[in-house]
């Protein structure tokens, strides 16, 4: 009897090629530390005042690039790479209404590990009525054989990598948001696309308002999705300020099990897992028995490229607590921090050990 094929997807960010015409996150973070958030927001204010129509061109191809970088490796269900988005969290908050990128507002974050300048809230955050996910999708969708993944930020996410100078409610806050991401994603349902994932790796780091109101802002997100859509939730540790950073603290593994009770309950399909950079207690899989698990195989802050045989033997082991019908296999969060050679790389090797599995 053929045992059924192990599917794999990534989870969102890939290195962008040197000749777009954006700086992002992950280019600042390979210069001055505590000056990302800032020199990524001025950038692309200037990049927005002077855009050409080429630019439109090169983005197109650098997802061509990436898309098809993920298919030879052996990804069955890819992303555009996110090639468009400056800064993952701050690209969909430039197309709402209530959001200042001109009058940054200085905050000290992570415990006062760093300081920066964050986009301000003035005014009630609404959705313009402009959308930028259907036109990013199906950019990306002519480009792809394979039916292409659209990842948009979470509330919670959002809320934590902006200031908010107006509301000083977060649910209220929250749900505001969730409306928005919830529009942009009936727009993506209506375009076609088929698998939508929301990331909210702050679920991790801030697991009472998680419980609270995070995944109700979540639910809110996927309101009146239809079943046929693949509706997915990414809840990753964080990412570090560097490639290869050993002193950056990551969010507790542990929050996994805190969350999987109510995160099983979800009206959603899919949850993104990591597990690469600190191997969970795999008895955390029987906690899931209703939802697929996209299960982190590749370290994506680490140089080091992981052997054949060690992402083998961790599958075969996870394979003892869920069934292979529910398992997909991804790397921890998204690739942006390597060079495009290394992640291609990495995925190619973890493709390989799922194609042996």
């Amino acid at each position: 009897m053929t045992k059924k094929k192990i599917c794999t997807t990534t989870i969102g960010s890939f290195p962008k090629p040197n000749y777009l015409p954006i700086i992002d996150w992950f280019d600042s973070a390979r210069g001055e530390d505590g000056m990302n958030t800032v020199k990524t927001t001025l950038e692309y204010n200037k990049y927005n005042e002077n855009k050409s129509s080429k630019d439109e061109f090169l983005f197109l191809k650098a997802a061509s690039e990436i898309i098809n970088i993920q298919l030879k490796a052996g990804i069955d269900v890819p992303t555009d790479g996110e090639v468009r988005r400056e800064n993952y969290i701050h690209y969909h908050c430039r197309h709402l209404e209530g959001f200042d990128f001109n009058n940054l507002e200085h905050r000290v974050l992570r415990d006062g590990a760093y300081e920066t300048g964050l986009p301000a809230i003035r005014s009630q955050i609404k959705h313009t009525g402009k959308y930028y996910s259907s036109h990013d999708y199906l950019s990306s969708q002519t480009v792809s054989g394979n039916p292409v993944k659209f990842t948009i930020p979470g509330p919670l996410t959002i809320m934590d990598t902006t200031a908010d100078c107006y509301y000083d409610n977060r649910e209220k806050l929250n749900n505001d948001l969730a409306d928005t991401v919830n529009k942009e994603i009936l727009n993506l349902v209506e375009n076609g696309c088929v698998h939508i994932q929301i990331d909210e790796p702050l679920f991790a780091r801030q697991v009472e308002d998680a419980l609270s109101f995070g995944i109700e802002g979540v639910e809110r997100c996927f309101h009146k999705v239809p079943k046929n859509i693949n509706k997915i939730i990414h809840i990753c540790c964080g990412y570090t300020d560097h490639l290869d950073d050993e002193n950056y603290k990551k969010a507790d593994p542990q929050s996994y099990f805190e969350l999987s009770s109510d995160l099983n309950s979800m009206n959603i399909d899919q949850i993104s897992i990591e597990d690469a950079h600190f191997k969970n207690d795999l008895t955390l899989l029987s906690k899931f028995p209703d939802k697929k698990i996209i299960f982190g195989a590749v370290n994506v802050t680490k140089s080091r490229l992981e052997s054949l045989e060690e992402i083998q033997e961790r599958l075969l082991d996870v394979l003892n607590y869920i069934d292979r019908e529910r398992l997909i296999v991804s790397p921890d969060c998204g690739l942006g921090l390597f060079s495009l050679e290394l992640a291609e790389k990495k995925l190619k090797i973890m493709c390989e050990a799922v194609k042996n599995v």
